[in-house]
Formats: structure tokens, sequence, C-alpha cells
């Protein structure tokens, strides 16, 4: 099931994402767990840091027709977004989120934390088409 294929933290180490690409944010992850409550619900915590000190977003992931819809947790109540799994292969995640309110469309590759990727970059690369990407998110990414 694909809730427990995405049990875990993730690391974002190619994106297209904005947010990650200023230099201001370091080291950004995603942890998703099971909720107690639906075994389609993910607890989805994304941490990074800043100035050395961890800062978290949490919402909640619901599985959806075409994906998930999250929600934010806390003051963040009033924002959501779709993204969808476009592909795991192993310990590689790669995830596709829609424009949102704040936040625009993008692609991240994420790697389970503790696995060793090597060459991550250039397998993607060589190889988009098999994780899913297309050739314009391919030239887009940074990593």
């Amino acid at each position: 099931m694909l809730e427990n294929q995405l049990n875990g933290t993730w690391l974002i180490k190619g994106t297209t994402f904005p947010m990650w690409l200023s230099e201001k944010r370091k080291n950004p992850r995603i942890t998703y767990k099971r909720t107690e409550k639906n075994a389609v619900e993910l607890l989805d915590l994304v941490e990074y840091e800043v100035d050395g000190k961890t800062k978290q977003i949490k919402g909640i992931d619901r599985l959806g027709v075409n994906g998930f819809v999250w929600r934010g947790l806390g003051v963040l109540k009033i924002l959501s977004s779709h993204w969808q799994v476009v592909t795991i292969k192993g310990d590689v995640l790669v995830i596709r989120f829609e424009k949102s309110l704040v936040t625009p469309a993008g692609v991240d590759v994420l790697v389970k934390k503790g696995a060793m990727i090597p060459d991550l970059h250039e397998r993607v690369a060589a190889h988009y088409e098999s994780f899913g990407l297309t050739a314009e998110e391919k030239d887009t990414l940074k990593w």
C-alpha cells in the first residue's frame, strides 16, 4: 500500500521548488507517518534548518482520486495543496505538486533517510522518463 511505502523520513535531493532553492533554508526533509485515524491519511512533517535552528511545517495528507490533498495544521489550516507520487523506486521517491494559493507547481526528488544512492543526479538525468519526469522537469531540477 502506498501509505506504507511513504512511511518514514525522506530527504529532498532534487527540486524545482523555490523555497528549497533559497540558500536560506537548508536540509529540507519530509516525514510521512500514518495516522491512527485512517490508513489513507498521513501526518506530513516538513523540516528544514534556518540559521542552525530546525523549522517545521505540519499538515495532514488525505489520499484522494488524483493523489493526496495536503491541509496545514494549526495556523496553516487555511492552506491546502494537491500532490501526487510520481514514482517510488526503492529508496527514491518522486513527487509532483500543483500550484496552490501560496506555492508554484513543482517536483521533488527525495531519498529515504539513511539510504545511499550514488550518482542520483546522473541516474535521474539519464533515465528521467523511468522516474516519471518530463524532459522539462529533468532540465529544471536543481540538486
